[in-house]
């Protein structure tokens, strides 16, 4: 599938005409037309602004996984089981995908490690049950129930169970690092 043809599809599954695009865009619709049928070239400024239009980035067109959709049922999680934490990998079935989603369970006076982590990204936390301290740098979060923390994988971490209880996670990292 061609760009323009992928151009076509989102903006069809987004439920957008020719005519939209092309009030977003300042572009007439034959001119959108042609780009989406393979007929016509456009600039990189000129695709730049119908992704745009459309809510998606260059990159997008050309990698041919973003418009796969994956679900997973519970058989499809792989589990490493820790010294004292079980790490759920949500999506590990999917090669190719830009994030990673886990679920962690920490079990009562349990850490990520006695070490701080660092590597390139983000991570988003949010805690199911129990409560966890997420420790980056020389800084400590408590979070409860329903709380949620987001920061810079690029900063010295480490997750902590420190009560007499269990605590349970769901975090996602990007890129995936596992």
């Amino acid at each position: 599938m061609g760009y323009g043809e992928k151009i076509r599809d989102i903006r069809k599954r987004l439920g957008m005409t020719l005519e939209d695009v092309s009030l977003k865009t300042g572009f007439t619709k034959s001119f959108i037309s042609q780009i989406e049928n393979g007929k016509n070239s456009p600039s990189i400024a000129s695709l730049k602004k119908i992704c745009y239009a459309i809510g998606i980035s260059i990159s997008e067109l050309f990698e041919d996984e973003r418009n796969i959709v994956f679900k997973f049922e519970k058989d499809d999680y792989k589990v490493l089981k820790n010294k004292n934490i079980d790490i759920i990998f949500m999506a590990s079935k999917y090669a190719n995908r830009k994030i990673e989603p886990l679920i962690l369970e920490f079990e009562p006076h349990s850490e990520t490690g006695s070490d701080f982590y660092h590597h390139t990204g983000e991570e988003f936390g949010y805690v199911l049950e129990g409560v966890l301290t997420v420790v980056i740098g020389n800084d400590e979060y408590t979070l409860q129930p329903g709380e949620s923390i987001y920061f810079s994988s690029n900063l010295p971490h480490k997750i902590k169970n420190r009560t007499d209880k269990k605590a349970k996670a769901f975090w996602v990292g990007t890129p995936p690092s596992f």
